[in-house]
């Protein structure tokens, strides 16, 4: 088996780890969210991010990194498939920088 790093941390859509999402795209690791669910109707980036997409806030801040990766765990079916379909969201690097500065 190999071994895979990761780091996990608060990142939700106005309590940020943005250096840490940066250095795990740098360095490669995998960066869990924890409480990526909270505040997602309090970014104005986040949510013109969602409706431009046509998918959930949560999607959207779930998708700032292909380092990303959810913490397991879920009410339901619904939530696991959104969480997967997060993966396949990629946000254009404006919407990026107007996600990581704007809360």
């Amino acid at each position: 088996m190999t071994p895979v790093a990761s780091v996990q941390n608060r990142y939700d859509a106005v309590d940020r780890s943005e250096a840490m999402v940066d250095l795990c795209e740098h360095e490669t690791l995998m960066f869990l969210p924890w409480a990526s669910v909270h505040y997602t109707e309090a970014s104005r980036a986040v949510l013109d991010a969602a409706r431009r997409h046509g998918v959930s806030p949560r999607q959207v801040v779930l998708a700032r990194s292909p380092r990303m990766l959810p913490i397991p765990g879920s009410g339901s079916p619904e939530h696991v498939a959104e969480n997967v379909a997060a993966a396949g969201l990629e946000l254009s690097p404006d919407e990026v920088t107007a996600i990581t500065t704007n809360a």
